[in-house]
């Protein structure tokens, strides 16, 4: 097979880019740990719910942990729910303690659709980002 000039050109082209891109892979500079954002709340809790969401916060911490650790922690959160006045102060924690339980029971029960577990997870994530049940 004769190469023509056009070849030799796609062949220059081509080596060129994987030198530059190795030159960048080597010389991207990493980003310093200060500069990536924590987890802070987007959403202003109504004090009202305040302590529902802390309890949410460390049951949803435990959420990996044995059924003795889990379970005391989710009936406080379960506690300060009921006991949040008004009562509609407490729909977002609510709701965002049900995520939970889908999360859990797609970790102990797993199947052969992983879909549950990673919107579980989502929204788990979501929920402690943000305080507030966003419905996804």
């Amino acid at each position: 097979m004769r190469f023509h000039p056009r070849h030799y050109i796609l062949i220059i082209v081509i080596l060129a880019l994987g030198v530059f891109n190795f030159y960048r892979s080597r010389h991207l500079r990493p980003q310093p740990a200060s500069s990536q954002p924590g987890l802070s709340v987007t959403h202003t809790v109504p004090p009202e719910s305040a302590a529902a969401w802390n309890a949410f916060d460390k049951v949803a911490a435990l959420r990996d942990a044995p059924d003795a650790q889990f379970q005391p922690a989710l009936q406080a959160l379960q506690q300060q729910i009921e006991t949040t006045q008004p009562p509609s102060a407490a729909a977002d924690v609510d709701g965002c303690k049900t995520w939970l339980m889908f999360y859990r029971q797609s970790v102990l029960h797993p199947s052969s659709d992983p879909t549950w577990h990673t919107r579980s997870t989502q929204h788990l994530n979501a929920c402690m980002k943000t305080h507030q049940d966003s419905g996804q």
